[in-house]
């Protein structure tokens, strides 16, 4: 199995971007660096790039003519991107800390990178509260989550909905009607899903998973994928308690084992193992091994994923595609997984102050749309959709771009990449657990309990330690 850990991301752009994760967490260090001074006695941001996107040569310069933009127009502050490449950026960012030079802006940043380092990261909420900033324009759920018990990390940057990519030709030929683009059409659920799922995937006769005739042993089409993600992002769509969130909210007792995750792992394994909809870790090897990607594959119908994947993987395909919304889970909900970018503060940086300025401009409503062509990220501002929807299209004609904004509205909150202490080791545990259904069929109660225990361990070792 596929765990994206670096995704591929941008839509207006001919170009690939590598979006990914940083490395493990740090604790906090020490005091405030000191101040560092930029040219002609202006403060200096230093704006540290690597931790995700932000390296490739054509962001690069985009970056320097961004810099070049903020410093004409502000006599008091100076702007400075530090590139670093994606392999080094974990550790030179963790010698920056410890060596009392500490950068004064880190981004953009994914949920996880934020998760992993979250120790490091600045409370941003008091300079939100002291001057009664704004937030009403960002999207409402991407606010929430910047937002954590003791702290907030960030605002709002970019966000990478999520939906399902379907094979149009794959449908006409089986005859069936396209999934519907209604958010308000509360017949397409999971049952609706796994229908026509079953009705897509064949073997090498041409019969489906209906069929009494149908060949399980090979099968050449499959009518649903989502094998690009983990353990808490395949689960976080059943509706439980915390949603992605594999713990309470005071992260003190593991939830793993949920009733909406063993459901959500049995659907799963019984798509897989007895409907026979979901390719198996074989099949997944071997496409990865070639270097193709599910939907790219032409062998998979409808594929769950992220707008990181629109560049990636709708280039030059041999059939028509669109998109429609996640489905209704098992309760009646509908949550579709998000990515989301910020640019954070490290707690220990200098000049505080003038980073949360430069933070502001970033995701002003006059810039976020440039930093977000920059980055590939959907603005997180509500003022500006209609403008990047306009040049969606431009780039993508033939698709139902409304499936991609209103997704925003269904994001998982708690989110599948939240932070939980010990972020890294209880992360291997889930997915150490979840990938044993792709290798051949289990009983779902029996593998989360066992990762439950697990999870508690490693939280009671955690929380005796404080």
């Amino acid at each position: 199995m596929r765990h994206l850990r670096i995704s591929l991301c941008i839509f207006l752009l001919a170009v690939l971007l590598v979006a990914g994760c940083g490395a493990p967490a740090v604790p906090s260090t020490g005091d405030a660096a000191a101040p560092a001074a930029g040219g002609a006695g202006k403060t200096k941001v230093v704006i540290f790039i690597g931790m995700g996107t932000g390296t490739d040569p054509d962001q690069i310069k985009a970056q320097e003519d961004l810099a070049a933009k903020f410093n004409s127009s502000h006599d008091d502050i100076e702007v400075e991107f530090l590139i670093v490449p994606h392999d080094q950026a974990g550790e030179r960012f963790l010698a920056m800390m410890s060596g009392g030079n500490a950068p004064q802006l880190v981004g953009p940043n994914g949920i996880s990178t934020v998760a992993q380092f979250f120790d490091s990261w600045a409370d941003v909420a008091p300079f939100i509260d002291a001057e009664g900033f704004d937030t009403s324009d960002f999207y409402g759920p991407a606010v929430e989550l910047n937002h954590y018990p003791d702290k907030t990390v960030g605002l709002p940057l970019g966000l990478f909905p999520s939906f399902i990519f379907y094979n149009k030709d794959m449908f006409d030929a089986a005859g069936l009607a396209y999934p519907t683009h209604d958010y308000n059409d509360t017949a397409w659920n999971l049952e609706a899903l796994r229908d026509m799922a079953m009705e897509l995937t064949l073997d090498a006769n041409g019969n489906n998973a209906k069929s009494p005739d149908f060949d399980a042993s090979n099968i050449v089409q499959w009518g649903f994928d989502d094998a690009w993600t983990d353990a808490r992002g395949f689960l976080t769509r059943f509706g439980a308690p915390n949603v992605g969130r594999p713990t309470t909210e005071d992260y003190k007792t593991a939830v793993v084992n949920s009733e909406e995750w063993v459901y959500g792992l049995d659907w799963l394994n019984r798509a897989v193992w007895e409907d026979h909809f979901v390719p198996d870790a074989t099949v997944q090897e071997a496409r990865e091994a070639a270097g193709i990607d599910p939907f790219g594959s032409n062998q998979v119908a409808m594929f769950n994923s992220h707008t990181w994947f629109m560049t990636e993987g709708l280039v030059d395909l041999p059939f028509a595609y669109d998109f429609a919304p996640a489905p209704f889970n098992q309760k009646g909900e509908r949550i579709a997984r998000i990515h989301a970018d910020t640019f954070t503060i490290p707690r220990n940086a200098a000049n505080q102050e003038a980073a949360w300025e430069v933070l502001k401009w970033l995701t002003s409503p006059e810039q976020i749309v440039d930093v977000c062509l920059i980055y590939g990220c959907i603005p997180a501002r509500r003022s500006v959709a209609a403008d990047f929807q306009q040049r969606l299209a431009e780039r993508y004609p033939d698709v139902d771009l409304d499936v991609v904004f209103t997704a925003i509205d269904y994001l998982d909150d708690p989110n599948h990449e939240s932070f939980v202490p010990e972020w890294g080791r209880v992360n291997d545990v889930l997915n150490n657990a979840f990938s044993a259904v792709y290798l051949g069929p289990i009983d779902a109660q029996a593998v989360l309990d066992q990762a439950n225990q697990e999870v508690q361990q490693i939280l009671d070792d955690y929380w005796a330690r404080q």
